[in-house]
């Protein structure tokens, strides 16, 4: 119930923040317009939505989840909750939790545009949203792991965009047989954006979710890695300010 507490906690003063809420409807809305000008076939207009839309999830949702944890340090929420008080592990749940609800709605945004704009693609519309929301896990998996390690959101921040922009060309260029024969290849087949994105490509092709479990697997391995790596280095440093 605390990392409930927690998150509930963190969504009121995102419903109180008029320019987040801004900015979380017209993020989305802005990527289906811009993706609709100029393009006419449907099916490639959802893979262009989808893809970008998976790529920026990641990046907000390492962002978000590490800004929200250096807030509470500054502002002094975090010495609020703690008089609850929580564990590690439910405090850092309580934030992935928050963060997750927030680009949830993204997603779901974007999808109510693509039913406006009656964009259809040969697979399951379940499929892509389960996938999708698969990614903002990985995010915040990842997004926990640099807030606990960096000391401020500029370093929080850029860690974030670089490593999510770097997981995402190594993903590309294996796809692309740019690894094929070296060494390299086999290390950038256990990319988890890599397995991701694959599996967003097919579901986009008309195949169903059931044919990746395998590919799945591996990325659920990689989220429950991630943050039980962050509840490891986690130092609750303000915490003995109280």
């Amino acid at each position: 119930m605390k990392p409930l507490i927690l998150a509930r906690y963190t969504l009121k003063d995102v419903i109180r923040d008029k320019m987040g809420l801004l900015f979380m409807v017209a993020l989305p809305v802005g990527f289906v317009v811009l993706q609709n000008i100029g393009v006419v076939e449907m099916a490639e207009r959802a893979a262009r939505i989808a893809l970008v839309t998976y790529f920026f999830m990641l990046i907000i949702g390492c962002t978000s989840v590490g800004s929200t944890v250096m807030d509470m340090r500054r502002s002094g929420t975090l010495k609020r909750i703690l008089i609850m008080p929580i564990t590690k592990t439910g405090f850092l749940l309580g934030v992935a939790l928050d963060t997750f609800a927030r680009l949830g709605i993204m997603v779901g945004i974007v999808f109510v545009m693509m039913f406006i704009y009656r964009i259809t693609i040969p697979g399951s519309w379940l499929d892509l949203l389960i996938v999708l929301l698969i990614g903002v896990l990985f995010a915040l998996a990842l997004g926990l792991n640099f807030a606990v390690i960096s000391k401020s959101v500029f370093s929080t921040v850029g860690s974030a965009i670089f490593t999510s922009m770097m997981l995402f060309q190594v993903s590309d260029w294996n796809r692309g047989g740019r690894f094929e024969g070296t060494i390299v290849e086999g290390v950038a087949g256990h990319n988890p954006v890599y397995h991701l994105s694959g599996v967003i490509l097919g579901i986009l092709e008309g195949a169903p979710l059931s044919q990746f479990h395998p590919e799945l697997g591996a990325v659920f391995l990689w989220i429950a890695a991630l943050f039980l790596s962050s509840v490891a280095l986690y130092h609750w440093r303000i915490e003995k300010m109280i």
